[in-house]
């Protein structure tokens, strides 16, 4: 009589092994993807480094040419479309500035090649200890200006936007407002509810405003 076939296999502990190596590449390849996680940069910025405080999201930036919009109660259907992030509000006279910078979005004609010319009017937060707010202002990732609000007082500032920025931008002019010195509120408040400026109205426009108008232009 034949004798019945024999299965060879692995060993028992061979086997284990390889178990236990399969998890550990698995664990590996979870930690590397934490550390590298293929994310949008301003995801990455906001949620994974925490150097911004101000989560761009997808708004529209629907806004016509030489409009004064006011962020005020009254102007929050025209403002809304323009608040990428960084805004809370409207509250009082003005929309509050949330965090350490904040963006608004102008949606400009594919046509339209510039100069164009901002205007932005802002009151400081008044808090003991906290005379004034210095405000940076870039547009389409260009430095425009710094600004300095005294607490309590409204001020007007005037910018030109050179053809050269207005280009770089993709059918929008993007402004960021940053705040150096954003103010805690509360010991309990984390970094994107500092407060430091609320904006009163803003204006992109294809002129600039008459020079009787113009105030406070920001520092170059």
């Amino acid at each position: 009589m034949s004798e019945p076939a024999r299965t060879i296999g692995l060993p028992a502990g061979m086997f284990a092994y390889g178990v236990v190596a399969l998890a550990i590449a698995f664990e590996l390849t979870v930690a590397w993807w934490m550390l590298h996680p293929q994310v949008p940069p301003d995801y990455r910025a906001y949620y994974i480094d925490h150097s911004t405080t101000c989560l761009n999201q997808p708004v529209s930036g629907d806004y016509a040419l030489g409009t004064t919009v006011s962020f005020r109660s009254e102007g929050r259907e025209l403002a809304k479309p323009l608040w990428v992030c960084g805004w809370e509000g409207p509250a009082g006279d003005g929309t509050h500035a949330v965090g350490t910078s904040s963006r608004l979005r102008f949606a400009i004609p594919a046509s339209e090649g510039g100069p164009l010319y901002l205007f932005l009017e802002l009151i400081a937060v008044s808090r003991e200890g906290h005379p004034s707010q210095r405000i940076g202002i870039e547009a389409n990732g260009a430095e425009l200006g710094v600004a300095n609000a005294l607490a309590g007082i409204p001020l007007e500032v005037d910018l030109e936007i050179p053809a050269e920025v207005v280009a770089a931008g993709t059918g929008s002019v993007d402004v960021i407002l940053s705040f150096p010195d954003a103010i805690q509120m509360s010991p309990s408040d984390s970094d994107t509810r500092w407060r430091s400026i609320k904006l009163l109205s803003a204006r992109l426009g294809t002129s600039p405003r008459p020079a009787s108008a113009m105030k406070s232009p920001a520092t170059p």
